[in-house]
């Protein structure tokens, strides 16, 4: 008995040294966080499988399976890039039979400079909408329209007061009084706001009037 449990502490010990020396998550994270956008769009296509159902317009294609790596991004269907910077500043696979999670530490969210935003008619399985999409500030248009995301609408969405258009239709979400209040606090920019098939259920009608003045 002695001698089983001698071994059991050096194997314990020897576990310990080894996880010591393995890189912490948040060191993996940084070294994400700083790499080129080209490279980021790349590994967020990589996140999906490709679905011929997972998108119901006829006219839908998968434009990300002509992205080809010996190329600049700012080259690739569906990027649109700021002439000066190079900055991707534009992403449109809406209809791109794109189906998969999309997770708080996907690398769409390594695109500081978006400006626009459209992954609509995609299969996300359920996804929440992570919290980072708040990190969007340039955001002027985000459509999320019919992809399967799920579950409440976090405050985050409320950060991005740059918002133009922003539609969150035909997904199976839900939107909470403390959100909504936030939303039509900041969300001052909105000319559009398309909410179909949105459980607010606990949003009084009155509400709505706050936002009426600017929304076209």
């Amino acid at each position: 008995m002695g001698r089983s449990t001698w071994k059991y502490q050096v194997f314990f010990l020897f576990c310990l040294i080894l996880h010591s020396q393995l890189p912490f998550p948040w060191s993996l994270s940084s070294s994400l966080s700083s790499m080129p956008p080209c490279s980021a769009l790349l590994h967020f296509n990589k996140s999906f499988s490709l679905a011929r159902f997972s998108s119901v317009s006829q006219t839908s294609y998968p434009k990300t399976a002509s992205w080809q790596e010996d190329k600049h991004c700012c080259s690739w269907d569906g990027v649109e890039c700021d002439k000066n910077t190079s900055h991707v500043v534009g992403l449109d696979l809406s209809s791109s039979w794109l189906m998969g999670h999309i997770h708080s530490n996907s690398t769409l969210f390594f695109l500081p400079n978006l400006r626009r935003l459209n992954l609509a008619d995609n299969n996300f399985n359920d996804s929440l909408i992570p919290s980072e999409f708040g990190n969007f500030k340039s955001l002027t248009h985000l459509s999320l329209f019919d992809s399967v995301f799920f579950g409440q609408i976090l405050f985050e969405i409320s950060q991005l007061s740059s918002l133009v258009s922003l539609d969150l239709s035909n997904n199976l979400l839900l939107i909470e009084a403390p959100v909504w209040k936030r939303v039509i606090g900041n969300l001052t920019q909105l000319r559009e706001l398309i909410l179909d098939f949105t459980n607010m259920s606990s949003i009084r009608p009155n509400s709505l009037m706050n936002l009426s003045s600017s929304l076209t």
